[in-house]
């Protein structure tokens, strides 16, 4: 499996954290980006702002995006990798933390860019596992696959209860199956 040189992440969109929502909403469409890092020129990457979070900060509770702060809505110390991970170690990161977006760094701490999981599942498709039999590795593409639309998803109320244990259980045979694979890639 190689590295996330390989691949191509997304670019890198960033604002200030006195940004408003209205003009990052405008930054993203823009840029074609689902998500846009907010940073300080002193204290470098505080968070990240997705469009999940301006549909439910701002839409869904009746904010006014004009008027709204990214840094109100952003998910503060984004969860990084650097690119000399793999797609499996990636895969693993999103799915143990829970977030369907990384912080690509380069060795020296650099950001280079936004993995998304969308971005993973589908080099993932387009890629073999190698070393893990093809049995596995349609395995673990027909997971993913499931797991895509559950992880972008947002549910409420008892179907959010319902989904949250359905996806751990997912989750938690996905990364098995991923820890199986890394484990045949080593020998």
């Amino acid at each position: 499996m190689y590295s996330l040189k390989q691949y191509r992440y997304r670019e890198l969109v960033s604002c200030l954290p006195n940004t408003t929502a209205y003009d990052v909403a405008l930054s993203m469409e823009k840029n074609r980006v689902g998500s846009v890092l907010v940073n300080s020129e002193k204290m470098g990457i505080l968070g990240i702002v997705t469009r999940y979070d301006l549909v439910h900060y701002i839409i869904v509770d009746q904010k006014d995006p004009k008027m709204t702060k990214v840094s109100d809505i952003m998910h503060l110390s984004p969860i990084s990798i650097t690119e000399e991970a793999t797609l499996l170690e990636a895969l693993q990161k999103m799915l143990q933390s829970k977030v369907e977006r990384l912080v690509v760094r380069s060795k020296d701490n650099k950001v280079l860019g936004i993995l998304s999981f969308e971005d993973v599942a589908g080099a993932l498709e387009s890629s073999s596992i190698q070393g893990v039999s093809p049995e596995k590795s349609e395995r673990i593409f027909d997971m993913v696959r499931r797991l895509t639309p559950a992880l972008i998803s947002r549910y409420d109320g008892e179907e959010k209860l319902e989904m949250e244990r359905e996806l751990n259980n997912e989750v938690k045979a996905l990364l098995r199956l991923l820890e199986e694979a890394e484990i045949a890639l080593r020998h």
